[in-house]
């Protein structure tokens, strides 16, 4: 495949994770565009028509493992979208511990074959994560669901959305690699703030976006055009971008860090070295 076809989805089966809303329904509603027969999970109804629905909690193993029984194979891309903003124990579930235990099962059950893709959504709001890695490491190296859980649990300082969003872009730098060997990718986009229920409800974001908008001269992004460069990961048209992240966000980090704008979010979690 070529072209603009490798842009395409046609004859591929595409798996959403956080389906229902926000970004993540935005991706599904491409995803049907472009061909795909498409799988929306979420621990909400799906307000929309997808080829398949099943009902997800990423707090519990139980229900992952179910929902993986009933979505079955093959996933020919996955794509990792539900997220929430409350800090404790259940976001780093919800963030990243219910997705990584999604991952690795549907990996390890082979419903992901060679040629498949994953693609999840981190945010500006993980940055620092490479100045991180020590901690973000021994975090990565437990295993499985509940020794996860139990890690956050006894840290909870770091049960926190930074770090979910951290974790969740050296993730897919670490696994890339044994990934790769198996012809499976990963990568991830990290948002700027966009515009979607996560941000409706969340005050903290309401005031990034204010700041964004008064430093960039534009608003923050629609749902929309998050879900195109995440799309685009899980392509053939991405076939040899693996590990990465790519920042989403209109420039603000790249000018940030180069100081061509006040960026407190730059400032506070990556600021200048030297």
């Amino acid at each position: 495949m070529g072209g603009v076809d490798q842009f395409r989805y046609d004859g591929k089966r595409a798996v959403v994770v956080g389906g229902a809303t926000g970004m993540g329904a935005a991706a599904a509603l491409l995803l049907h565009e472009l061909g795909a027969q498409v799988v929306a999970l979420d621990v909400q109804d799906i307000p929309y028509d997808v080829d398949q629905a099943v009902h997800v909690d990423l707090r519990s193993v139980a229900s992952i493992d179910a929902a993986l029984e009933e979505v079955g194979g093959p996933i020919d891309a996955l794509f990792a979208c539900a997220g929430i903003s409350t800090d404790g124990v259940p976001l780093m579930q919800v963030n990243f511990i219910g997705h990584r235990h999604l991952i690795e099962t549907a990996v390890e059950r082979g419903l992901l074959d060679r040629g498949s893709a994953i693609a999840g959504i981190a945010s500006i709001g993980g940055l620092g994560w490479d100045r991180n890695t020590k901690v973000i490491r021994d975090f990565l190296e437990t295993t499985g669901f509940d020794a996860a859980t139990e890690w956050i649990a006894a840290r909870p300082e770091l049960a926190s959305y930074t770090f979910s969003k951290q974790v969740m872009i050296a993730y897919c730098a670490w696994r890339a690699p044994a990934f790769l060997r198996q012809g499976i990718r990963i990568n991830c986009i990290a948002p700027g703030p966009t515009m979607t229920p996560l941000m409706d409800a969340t005050q903290m974001w309401r005031d990034f976006e204010a700041d964004y908008r008064n430093v960039m001269g534009v608003g923050g992004s629609t749902p929309e055009q998050q879900a195109a460069p995440l799309v685009f990961l899980n392509s053939e048209a991405a076939a040899f971008v693996n590990g990465t992240v790519l920042n989403v966000d209109g420039g603000y980090v790249g000018g940030g860090t180069m100081g061509a704008i006040p960026a407190a979010v730059v400032d506070m979690l990556a600021p200048p070295i030297g």
